[in-house]
């Protein structure tokens, strides 16, 4: 009781008695007393062999009985099994015929990522349960129906919608879709009938329906249809009752199945959890159609296609497995292929519904809820879980409305395709003729500049480079740099030397910064009250120091130029040096990047500057120029507790670097052990089924956020790309 799903269960639609159908109820009381009468009063063996054979056709086969399929065969044999099936768009109108012949609408939801891990799905729901209520209430009966198609590996979904209707937000206009959603060319097609399947010139299907529903772990009771292979079409369709019809129909199944609880009780039988549930839910949606919700008959296909039978025949038997795993019941359809298959189609009557449901139960249906994607075009970086490729750039998605800067955050644990995607990332942006500057603390970026002609640039080993940008920006770096380096912010006194000392250099805007500003403070040294004094002292280990040669040199600097800039900062990684030389690589990278067009700054073992709270404060700043710049930073994070770690808890320091990172629109989270997939989920606000989905990846998949929008992709890098994210060489020699 507890596992059985809030809105649908055992097909209801049909007549029951004491937990049977009531046809079966009355073939078996009908042969025992033909059978009883035949060998007790006339002995007439005629008669009870006709008894007999009324028995046996009460017998249950699968989802219908001896009698039922009897009749089906005797159909099937007797009718022609040439069905046909004509759209065609006239004047504007895209006409479906087949039993019928109605006027549609298509109309396509425009949705990306996975809608269930951040909800979109319920708004989307609610939208099309307030549109149904609403075409309900002015009466009649009304046919949609909702197809989630495939072509190749991308998903769409259709909605189906009588002419003159308008479908709720979220849905775009598409007649197009049409085609889609009924699998048919413009004008007539032919359909021969097999048992088992329906062919055509050039391909087989098979229609399989939707006998009942057994248990659902997620709510999203249909989700176990939406990914049965390339080939596969999921409709559902529901036909919606009149608002004064609906509550007479609600009122007759509520009194029938309690006259048939009290029926079943008086002849001495108990009554099944079964019949149970079918009142207790015949008894909420009376209660829904009293309050206004729409009521409808559904019924739920998908539709197989193959090249041949026996590939069908595998692929349709795959199907009913899968299904059944995800607690559904998918019947063949022996011999009513044609019927199931006109049924589909938008403007068929109901003949062949399965369940009484109201337009409360489209939350539990949850129909579009697969993976759409990110719905942009590029080199893909991965696949989704139902084989359709993914692409995603940060300035694409930005040029498309979808975040609302291009910076880009990749977590995750060790060895688990943090550097693949973030090197798969920059080699697509390069290809589209964008730069890129990494600053790389473990030297393993040499293969990607080697691969566009370039090589590594190690500061102090190569040469130095000159960090500063304009005045303004360079006053504040310059600043953020002596703070890092002596370990503490300048004191008022420190800021004042500093200020009168930039205020000389300024002017001029010396090649040499760091080595102009020690001169400046020179005279500092030698009186020890003097304020200028520390400040002078720390300006020299930049000049012949520790720091020397990173940021001032006797040559030129370094000429930063091409699409691609490694700068390799293994040499300081670990050291006290690390947080300066990445705040000032970050500095000079930036102006790279930004000098001509849009490009990305990649900072690998981004704690280093997010641990240090004046390169912190430092980088926030610049963080709200990406925009201006064209400037896409890509932060990637190998363990959350680094995060975790800077500062105390509840510190204004640990605050800002989570706002740094939640104010990265992009998000690739790769997996987390359980106890730093919490602290995931307290950063960046993840909803539960995220933070589970999270700790459930597997090597290789990440969870994608990307503004409001949600995936769960594997990075899948190709044979080109294998030669560049290679970081095991040294585990395998």
């Amino acid at each position: 009781m507890t596992n059985e799903p809030p809105g649908l269960g055992p097909s209801d639609i049909a007549a029951r008695w004491i937990g049977v159908r009531r046809h079966q109820a009355v073939l078996a009381v009908l042969a025992l007393v033909g059978t009883s009468d035949g060998l007790l009063r006339t002995r007439s063996l005629v008669e009870v062999a006709v008894t007999a054979a009324i028995a046996v056709a009460a017998l249950p086969v699968g989802a219908d009985t001896v009698g039922s399929a009897v009749v089906t065969a005797g159909r099937y044999a007797l009718r022609r099994r040439w069905s046909r099936l004509t759209v065609v768009d006239v004047g504007g109108q895209v006409i479906v015929e087949s039993r019928d012949a109605s006027a549609v609408h298509g109309f396509v939801l425009q949705h990306r990522g996975r809608l269930d891990l951040n909800g979109q799905d319920h708004r989307i729901a609610s939208r099309l349960a307030a549109f149904v209520d609403a075409a309900a209430a002015d009466g009649g009966e009304r046919g949609y129906s909702m197809h989630v198609c495939r072509r190749g590996t991308t998903k769409s979904t259709v909605l189906l919608a009588p002419a003159g209707s308008t479908a709720p937000a979220g849905w775009d206009r598409d007649d197009g879709a049409v085609f889609a959603a009924t699998a048919a060319r413009r004008g007539t097609s032919w359909w021969l009938e097999r048992w088992w399947y329906l062919r055509t010139d050039d391909h087989v299907a098979c229609v399989l329906r939707l006998r009942d529903l057994r248990v659902s772990s997620h709510g999203a009771l249909l989700a176990g249809l939406q990914d049965l292979g390339e080939t596969a079409t999921l409709s559902v369709h529901v036909t919606a009752v009149g608002a004064d019809r609906a509550r007479r129909v609600a009122e007759r199944a509520v009194h029938r199945q309690r006259s048939d609880r009290a029926t079943t009780v008086a002849a001495g039988f108990r009554t099944t959890a079964r019949l149970e549930r079918i009142e207790a839910r015949a008894q909420r949606r009376e209660v829904d159609v009293a309050a206004g919700r729409a009521l409808m008959r559904l019924r739920v296909y998908v539709t197989l296609r193959a090249a041949s039978w026996p590939a069908l025949r595998d692929a349709r038997d795959a199907a009913v497995r899968r299904a059944a795993d995800g607690g559904l019941r998918l019947e063949r359809g022996g011999g009513r292929q044609s019927n199931w298959r006109t049924d589909q189609l938008t403007g068929a009557s109901p003949r062949w519904a399965t369940h009484w449901i109201t337009s409360a139960d489209f939350d539990a249906l949850r129909l579009p809820s697969h993976d759409a994607g990110s719905g942009l075009d590029g080199i893909p970086l991965g696949t989704l879980a139902g084989g359709a490729s993914f692409a995603l750039d940060p300035f694409d998605l930005y040029g498309a409305g979808l975040v609302v800067n291009p910076n880009v955050v990749v977590a995750g644990a060790i060895g688990v395709g943090k550097s693949t995607v973030v090197k798969m990332m920059v080699d697509r942006a390069l290809r589209r003729g964008r730069r890129a500057v990494i600053v790389d603390p473990k030297g393993e970026y040499g293969a990607l500049a080697s691969r566009y002609g370039y090589r590594a640039v190690a500061l102090g080993r190569d040469g130095w480079c000159d960090p500063f940008l304009d005045a303004q920006d360079g006053r504040s770096l310059a600043r953020a740099m002596i703070a890092s380096a002596q370990g503490q912010p300048l004191t008022d006194e420190q800021h004042f030397a500093f200020d009168e000392a930039w205020e000389t250099v300024g002017r001029t805007r010396p090649r040499r910064v760091m080595r102009s500003l020690a001169e400046a403070l020179r005279g500092s040294l030698d009186d020890p009250a003097s304020p200028g004094r520390s400040l002078a002292l720390t300006l020299r280990r930049f000049v012949d120091g520790d720091l020397a040669g990173l940021f001032d040199g006797d040559d030129e600097p370094l000429t930063l130029d091409g699409d691609l800039v490694v700068l390799d900062l293994s040499a300081q990684w670990s050291g006290d040096a690390m947080a300066v030389a990445a705040l000032s690589a970050v500095a000079a990278a930036q102006r790279v990047a930004a000098a001509s067009r849009a490009g990305y700054v990649v900072l690998d073992e981004a704690w280093a500057l997010l641990s240090d709270p004046h390169a912190l404060a430092w980088l926030r700043g610049s963080w709200k120029l990406a925009r201006a710049r064209g400037v896409s930073h890509v932060l990637v994070v190998h363990r959350w507790g680094d995060v975790a770690a800077v500062g105390d808890e509840g510190s204004a320091q640990r605050e800002r670097a989570r706002g740094l990172l939640r104010e990265c629109e992009t998000t690739w989270l790769f997996r987390q052990p359980p106890d730093e997939a919490r602290d995931v989920a307290a950063a960046l606000s993840l909803s539960a089924l995220e933070q589970r989905t999270l700790s459930e990846l597997g090597r290789g998949e990440a969870l994608v956020r990307f503004g409001a929008h949600r995936s769960v992709v594997r990075v899948t890098p190709d044979a080109d790309d294998r030669r560049i994210i290679d970081t095991d060489d040294a585990m395998r020699v």
